[in-house]
């Protein structure tokens, strides 16, 4: 069973922390529509909040089946006979009494004789011992857990200078930040795009909330990296594979989303990406069949808002139709 419920606070993204807090869910598991995305005014004159509309699914409740009602019936007493009673005989003694024959105790498995089999050439053999059942294998395996694979290391010596200043510069961020780790070039670099991979034992504080602290390192170094020069130069950070683990959580989240719209034929806004991230939820339902996406808002809160196919043929005022 679906339901919906509005919230508002001071911004969309406050009223959406204030949804999952009072509903205590993840932010995966609902979906949020933008009713109004709230003004500040002038000196706090004209100000409105923010309104969201928040919709998730609860389980239905299963009513108890009424219990039947059973009926007794009184049973009537059995009418009293004037037949004589039997009376017990006297036990008999123990020369009277007969042996009571009880059935031979059944030999052991381990103990029982074999069984002979008749051949085709008339002759009797014995049966070969049946062998030990073994346990079966269950149908589905469980799954070997995924090993992270460090990206191979490209020899510092056919390191560009553009390479070598981009890894001076990353380097010293991470001195700054506290971090102990190193930056290298990987061997997957190309002339035109740079890959550089951080490597160290705890990069939680590399990747920060969703990788907003990643993606600030890789803006910084993409800066630095063209800066007075007239040809750009892509370039990806990345550590402990992250880019591709969140891709597929992504890819995840958006198949999971467009089923919801197409079968509730309701549009949903999703959290605040970066291009990088909205590129991927875009390409992951480019092809599914149902649904359209398109972005909204402005950077840094632009959202992929996912919608029935032709929802948005009538997102404005439906046109007025002429006075015959």
């Amino acid at each position: 069973m679906q339901k919906e419920q509005i919230f508002s606070a001071a911004t969309v993204d406050r009223a959406i922390e204030k949804a999952l807090t009072e509903l205590h869910m993840d932010r995966d598991a609902v979906s949020v529509e933008v009713i109004e995305m709230g003004r500040k005014g002038f000196l706090g004159i004209g100000a409105s909040d923010a309104k969201i509309r928040v919709t998730y699914e609860v389980p239905d409740e299963v009513k108890p089946a009424p219990k039947a009602e059973v009926k007794t019936e009184a049973k009537p007493r059995p009418a009293q006979d004037d037949t004589p009673r039997l009376v017990k005989a006297a036990p008999q003694s123990a020369e009277n009494k007969k042996p009571v024959q009880r059935p031979a105790a059944r030999p052991a498995q381990d103990e029982e004789k074999p069984r002979l089999v008749r051949r085709a050439s008339g002759e009797k053999a014995e049966q070969p011992a049946a062998k030990p059942t073994e346990n079966k294998k269950p149908r589905r395996e469980q799954a070997e857990p995924t090993v992270f694979v460090k990206p191979e290391e490209k020899p510092e010596g056919e390191w560009s200078a553009e390479a070598k200043a981009a890894v001076q510069f990353i380097d010293g961020l991470l001195v700054k930040l506290g971090v102990e780790g190193r930056a290298y070039v990987t061997a997957q670099s190309e002339d035109d795009h740079l890959r550089i991979e951080i490597e160290g034992p705890d990069m939680g504080p590399v990747i920060g909330r969703r990788g907003d602290t990643l993606d600030a390192i890789q803006y910084l170094t993409s800066l630095v990296l063209n800066r007075g020069t007239e040809e750009h130069v892509r370039l990806t950070i990345d550590t402990e594979n992250y880019r591709g683990k969140r891709a597929e959580s992504l890819e995840r989240l958006a198949r999971k989303m467009a089923g919801k719209v197409a079968r509730y034929h309701k549009p949903m806004t999703l959290e605040p990406m970066n291009p990088y991230e909205r590129r991927i939820i875009h390409s992951a339902l480019q092809d599914y069949r149902g649904v359209t996406t398109h972005s909204t808002g402005t950077e840094p809160n632009r959202r992929v808002v996912i919608s029935p196919e032709g929802g948005r043929r009538y997102a404005g005022k439906r046109p007025q139709r002429p006075q015959q």
